[in-house]
């Protein structure tokens, strides 16, 4: 038993030619097509974030001229504070500064002893006792010839008495503990 079209109406042709298309259609959709649009999403997701990448890569790129300008900054200020707070032990240079303070003045150097490094977080502490004989006047000029040292100098523990012996024109005896300090990054100690 055959089905022949040839003897039907013309729109039953239609009919069935329209059920098989949607049907075709709708098999191609489900199955087919469905993964399809699953993978067009995905790239074009991936082409969204994709584009995302790019303008932030011309947003960086536009930016490095600003940012290579603030690297100089920050260089010029790295070695502005590594004078104030050097990397490494400075102790000839910090021992002739002191001595031209102490000449500049009317002090006389009784010891200079520096003691041992003690650490903290980011730095050392250099301690260096100090004791020398001079006038009141003249150990306040030092502290403030120290104080404008380009690098951090603390002076603590200060005891000052008057001198026993009256040889010459020293009028008082100081003893204190100056305080310096070294970082602890590149150059260590």
């Amino acid at each position: 038993m055959a089905f022949d079209l040839n003897e039907k109406p013309w729109y039953v042709a239609l009919i069935i030619g329209l059920i098989l298309g949607v049907t075709v259609f709708v098999v191609m959709h489900m199955y087919v097509f469905k993964d399809l649009k699953v993978d067009i999403e995905r790239l074009e997701s991936d082409i969204f974030d994709l584009e995302r990448e790019i303008e932030k890569g011309r947003q960086a790129k536009a930016d490095l001229p600003k940012l290579e300008e603030d690297i100089r900054g920050y260089e010029l200020e790295l070695d502005r504070l590594t004078k104030i707070l050097p990397t490494r032990k400075e102790t000839p240079v910090l021992i002739k500064r002191l001595k031209q303070l102490v000449e500049r003045g009317f002090l006389r150097f009784q010891r200079f002893t520096p003691g041992a490094f003690e650490e903290r977080d980011y730095y050392y502490e250099w301690p260096i006792k100090v004791e020398l004989d001079g006038t009141y006047h003249e150990l306040g000029l030092f502290f403030d010839r120290l104080s404008s040292f380009s690098r951090i100098i603390n002076v603590n523990e200060l005891k000052i008495s008057p001198r026993k012996s009256k040889d010459g024109p020293y009028t008082i005896h100081a003893t204190f503990t100056q305080r310096t300090f070294i970082y602890k990054g590149e150059g260590g100690e």
